[in-house]
Formats: structure tokens, C-alpha cells, sequence
């Protein structure tokens, strides 16, 4: 290992050690010291993704302390929140002191069983399973009202692209401005509450309710890992295998349109009438991490990946640049978000597309080494924004260490 090499992983453990948190016995860490201190579902899967090359018994902790804080009872048993409030303080939010009420991208039993194959402790798995089944039988029963296999989102947070162009139409918003944007979200939360989160009402009522292609692509993929996970610790995973399959096929199906040139349109799904949203971003990458694209329909969109709009200096950009609502320095409006890029880089892996894949790495790797782990950068000039010391960067050392770059 060089000295470049020793430093880098150094300084990725820097910033994951200043964020660990204990409480009750649990040990998780926040995503930014002072601005997010709270614990966040898919940020500590990502952070469990670094820790499983640095520190393998704080991966398992990491995701240990997110399954502490599921739904025990009530409608919404099983659900994992996408925020755990281990000191209190959720209460004038959401109506619970300890938790929000609404999930985030289903990805631990992607980031356990990741952990168990850099490791080969298979131990925590069987502690694991049986909350994870009941996490993804939670999707099942209660974001899949129309047993289409397509899961739905009821807020804008559950995506983790919060104030993407993406939710602006079924926001109904038009242009909005930081505050107006800020301030739909958190009162979308009162009308979640007043329906108990019933899906079926939120729609009937013309609330927020999107089935999107990324969501479910990630869902897929984790139902693949959990059936694995399955097979690891002696069970079957063929209830988990088939719904990943089922689920997949209508991803394509239904939310990957065709026209007559054979030009390809991913969109997501709004409301009750299922209407199409199309609204060009990178989430329709996040496809390849699902494997739900044929090789033919994989090859047009890493052809897209490529182009100018999404493959800026730093890729990729979640807004393209050609995009009437770019800004590259506002909020989920045209960034590069390393939580993103990972995704991408498994699909692209997955699909065989690895020389493109090490690309992107090696790109990203230069803008968090010359601009700091910040929570989001400028795809066109590497600045950072957010925190200087976002703790879901560090997954750059996951990358970057399986492409031998670090």
C-alpha cells in the first residue's frame, strides 16, 4: 500500500469515526456532525458499505442499530423508518418521539450480505433474516395496494432525492423556489398522519403517491440479496427470488416505454390513474443496479450515461445539463451525489460495463480527493456543498478499492 493509499483510507476513517454515536447500548453513525445528527436508513447502509473494508464489526453494528428501530407494532409493523431519533425529538414532526413514519430505499440486506462477502461471517445473517423478511413483507402489504408487484412511495424523503425536478409535478409545484419546495414536504407530513399512511387514501385523496423505476429497481435488488442471505443460513429465499423476478419484469414492463424509432423512455407512475411522470434525471441508471434492463435496452441507456448532459466533468450529474432546472449549486437540482454513483457503478458492473465503471470511479475518487467529503459537489467544477464531513462518502473507499484505485 502507498502512502497516497494509506492516507486516503486514513481520512475515510477520520470522518466515519467523528460521526459515531452509542446510545442504548446501540452504535450507529450520523450522517454529518450538527446538521444531520439523527440516523438515516439508506446513509448508514452506505456507511456500513465503508466500514465493511475498515472496521467489519461496526458494518454489522451499523445495520444492527437501524433493525432495532423497526416497526414492532400496529399497521405499519415491520417497517423500517427512514430516520431513528435514538435521543427523542421526532414527536412534533411526526407523531412519534423515536421515528419517522415513512421508509427510504430498501438496501441492508444488500449492505449485509455485502458484508458477509468481505468477511465470510455469515453469524449476524441469522440474527438479521427474520426483520429483513418482515421489512420486505411490510412493502408487500402495505406500498402495493394493487398487487402489481410495484412498491409506492408516499413522500418525496422515502426516494432520498428530496427536492429533485422529479416530484415537482405530483408535488404539485411548478418551479418552486427553496422555501416553497422545503415547505410542501414537511407539510405533506401532516397529510400522512391524518390518513395513518394508508397508501390507497393518500391516492384517492391526490396526495403524493409515485411508483418510480429506481425504487424498485433498488427493491429488486435487495430481494436478490436477502434470497441469497436465505440460502446462506440454510433457508429457502424462493418466496424472495420470485417476487424479485416478478417485480423486475414489471419494471419492464410498465414503467420502460418504446416508441416506434425504438427510443427509450424510463418514467415513473402517479396516483390512483397511474399517469406517467417523465422527467429526464439520473435515476433512470439506477435500472442497471436491478438488472432490470434487457442487454439491448442496458446498452441504450449506458449509451445516455455517456452523453454530455449526464457525463459532465464529475458524473453523473442527477439533473441532466441540458435540463431547464439544471443548477449545479441548488439542492437535488443538478449534483453529483455519491450515494448515486455507487448505484450506478454496481449496475454498470453488473451489465459488464466495467472499463466505464472504473471511469467513473477514478472521476469520483478525484473530485471527493481534491474537493473533501462533502454531501454533494458541482458536476461541472467539483465544488462541494452541504457538510464537509458527510459520512456516506466514504463510500468511495468501497469503490475505489474494488477497482484497485485507492
Amino acid at each position: 500500500m502507498s502512502n497516497h493509499e494509506h492516507d486516503f483510507i486514513q481520512a475515510c476513517m477520520t470522518v466515519l469515526r467523528g460521526n459515531q454515536m452509542t446510545s442504548n447500548g446501540f452504535r450507529y453513525t450520523r450522517p454529518a456532525p450538527h446538521v444531520y445528527e439523527q440516523q438515516w436508513l439508506w446513509d448508514s447502509c452506505f456507511h456500513a458499505v465503508a466500514y465493511r473494508w475498515l472496521d467489519p464489526a461496526m458494518a454489522w453494528d451499523e445495520l444492527r442499530s437501524l433493525l432495532a428501530g423497526q416497526v414492532k407494532n400496529g399497521a405499519d409493523a415491520g417497517m423500517i423508518p427512514h430516520m431513528v431519533y435514538w435521543q427523542g425529538g421526532g414527536e412534533a414532526l411526526w407523531g412519534h418521539d423515536k421515528h419517522s413514519i415513512i421508509t427510504q430505499p430498501p438496501l441492508i440486506a444488500i449492505a449485509a450480505l455485502a458484508i458477509y462477502e468481505k468477511t465470510g461471517d455469515s453469524t449476524p445473517l441469522y440474527e438479521f433474516y427474520a426483520p429483513l423478511c418482515a421489512y420486505h413483507e411490510w412493502f408487500m402489504r402495505r406500498r402495493d395496494a394493487d398487487k402489481d408487484h410495484l412498491v409506492s412511495l408516499i413522500h418525496p424523503w422515502e426516494s432520498g432525492w428530496d427536492a429533485s425536478p422529479r416530484w415537482d409535478v405530483p408535488m404539485g409545484l411548478q418551479m418552486p423556489t427553496d422555501e416553497q419546495s422545503k415547505s410542501a414536504r414537511h407539510g405533506l407530513v401532516a397529510t400522512l398522519r391524518d390518513a395513518d399512511m394508508d397508501m390507497q387514501i393518500l391516492a384517492d385523496k391526490g396526495s403524493f403517491c409515485v411508483e418510480t423505476a429506481d425504487f424498485n429497481a433498488i427493491r429488486v435488488a435487495d430481494l436478490e440479496a436477502l434470497a441469497q442471505i436465505a440460502l446462506i443460513i440454510g433457508e429457502s429465499g424462493r418466496r424472495w427470488r420470485d417476487e424479485a423476478k416478478l417485480a423486475c419484469e414489471v419494471v419492464r414492463q410498465r414503467l420502460i416505454q418504446t416508441d416506434n424509432d425504438g427510443n427509450m423512455t424510463i418514467c415513473d407512475l402517479s396516483g390512483s390513474a397511474e399517469m406517467p411522470i417523465i422527467t429526464p434525471s439520473a435515476s433512470q441508471f439506477v435500472l442497471l443496479f436491478g438488472g432490470c434492463l434487457s442487454p439491448e435496452q442496458a446498452e441504450k441507456l449506458v449509451n445516455r450515461l455517456q452523453s454530455s448532459a449526464f457525463w459532465t466533468p464529475y458524473p453523473v450529474t442527477t439533473t441532466p445539463s441540458d435540463h431547464p432546472q439544471f443548477d449545479p449549486a441548488h439542492y437535488w437540482r443538478g449534483n453529483v451525489w455519491l450515494s448515486v454513483n455507487w448505484l450506478i457503478w454496481r449496475g454498470l458492473r453488473r451489465y459488464g460495463y466495467h472499463e466505464i465503471a472504473h471511469d467513473l470511479v477514478a472521476r469520483t475518487l478525484t473530485l471527493v480527493k481534491n474537493h473533501g467529503f462533502h454531501e454533494y459537489f458541482n458536476p461541472m467544477t467539483g465544488d462541494g456543498y452541504g457538510p464537509s464531513q458527510q459520512s456516506w462518502t466514504t463510500v468511495i473507499l468501497d469503490m475505489a478499492l474494488t477497482e484497485n484505485l485507492a
